[in-house]
């Protein structure tokens, strides 16, 4: 999992990070705070010890003065000096048992005091004339670790540790409010919301995606809009000679063309927007241009004695390219229909292949009236007309060149218009190799 491009690892890899840094500084300041002999923290025993307690008991041991040192510093003692055998209570191990133990043998021989753990309790043993002297207590965890520390390591904790953390999962989660905010504009109707995420994580795909949406719902909203303006503005002409035509008592059969040409011109338009989402998407696969054109030019029945086909492409009979075949043959035959329909009768048409250094091109020329270059900017607009009594007199509604330009798009190729007036037209399609 490449931790630039998800959240939840970027988050994962914060929490095993903390959980290590929390466990190494807890064992450090435990290594810091802790006294490596927790014996020596009781001084007076401590002194005690060092004035040598046998010397402070007496021989044989007072056992007044043994009391009232297990009262005063709530230190257990026992101590055995020939017959005697005293405890100052039952909570104190034997000498029997405390000699038995291992520690005990290691030290007897070679000190007279020395100390160990038993039981979970600290003893000391000292030896006297013909007995030992053994004092105890209960190895006390507040001997050790000030509480006072404690909280105030946990404090240092929580400062350092988890609102760092806190502030860093806040910046990874930030873009929720840029994205919730964006959500907001678009159900608002502001379809250019801007998304600054620069992010290559789980956020980062879903800004794109509600980009990519939201351009798809603005482009969406404009086509309807422009398909209002579009249709109202071609039914206008032709409603508008219906009208005359039956002010003027114009022949049943004129006034009947222009209902045809009303009802073609709407089953066109519904076809073309209906079809608009066909032309989105693209299955590409690899695909022979060549048997491709010559299957289109041959669809064209008696006209096809009009369409000259040369490849130029190296003389190359296979030329491969990415493209949805099904879509390339609509724009092809929309291109030479195009080109037969604005040629004279009399002249043939050429559709060609050449080749440069990274591309494919495929031609499509004609030898008709050409246009004005003011005009080759619109044509592949919906019902874009450069001569709308040419237009009529070919059948055309502006509708062909606007679907090429979109399965064009589709293919991520380009197409160039190249025209003069009176000099023809030719549209050049171009392949990336």
């Amino acid at each position: 999992m490449n931790i630039n491009e998800s959240i939840f690892a970027k988050i994962l890899v914060l929490i095993v990070l903390y959980g290590i840094l929390i466990n190494v500084a807890v064992v450090l300041f435990l290594n810091v705070n802790q006294n490596p002999e927790p014996i020596y923290q009781n001084k007076k025993i401590l002194a005690q010890m060092e004035e040598n307690l046998a010397d402070e008991l007496g021989i044989p041991p007072d056992t007044a003065l043994a009391r009232k040192f297990f009262e005063d510093y709530n230190v257990n003692i026992r101590f055995k000096y020939n017959d005697i055998n005293w405890a100052s209570s039952d909570a104190i191990a034997s000498v029997e048992d405390i000699s038995n133990y291992e520690e005990y043998k290691a030290n007897e021989k070679d000190t007279n005091y020395f100390s160990f753990f038993y039981k979970d309790k600290i003893y000391g043993v000292s030896k006297i004339t013909d007995g030992i002297i053994i004092i105890s207590y209960y190895y006390n965890p507040n001997e050790v670790i000030d509480s006072g520390q404690v909280i105030l390591a946990i404090i240092i904790h929580l400062v350092l540790f988890f609102v760092p953390l806190y502030f860093l999962i806040k910046w990874l989660l930030n873009p929720l409010n840029y994205l919730a905010d964006a959500v907001k504009q678009i159900g608002n109707g502001n379809f250019d919301v801007e998304l600054a995420i620069n992010r290559y994580d789980e956020f980062g795909v879903l800004a794109n995606s509600l980009k990519n949406m939201s351009s798809r719902i603005k482009d969406t909203i404009k086509a309807k809009e422009q398909l209002l303006m579009d249709i109202s503005h071609e039914l206008r002409t032709p409603l508008t000679r219906i009208k005359f035509g039956l002010e003027l008592g114009m022949p049943k059969e004129k006034i009947n063309e222009d209902v045809v040409e009303i009802e073609n011109m709407i089953k066109r338009t519904l076809d073309y927007y209906r079809n608009e989402f066909y032309f989105l998407e693209a299955n590409l696969s690899d695909t022979n241009v060549i048997p491709l054109l010559e299957n289109v030019i041959s669809s064209f029945d008696i006209q096809q004695i009009r369409i000259g086909f040369y490849n130029f492409a190296r003389n190359k009979n296979r030329i491969i390219i990415q493209a949805d075949e099904e879509k390339l043959t609509i724009a092809f035959r929309n291109l030479i229909s195009n080109a037969l329909k604005y040629s004279p009768a009399d002249k043939n048409i050429l559709v060609s292949i050449d080749e440069t250094e990274k591309f494919y091109k495929i031609g499509v020329r004609d030898f008709g009236i050409g246009m004005k270059k003011e005009d080759m900017r619109k044509i592949f607009e919906p019902f874009s007309r450069i001569d709308s009594s040419r237009s009529k007199k070919t059948g055309g509604y502006g509708l062909g060149l606007a679907i090429v330009k979109k399965i064009i798009d589709l293919h991520n190729a380009f197409i160039e218009v190249k025209s003069g007036e009176n000099e023809g037209t030719e549209m050049i399609v171009g392949f990336r190799k």
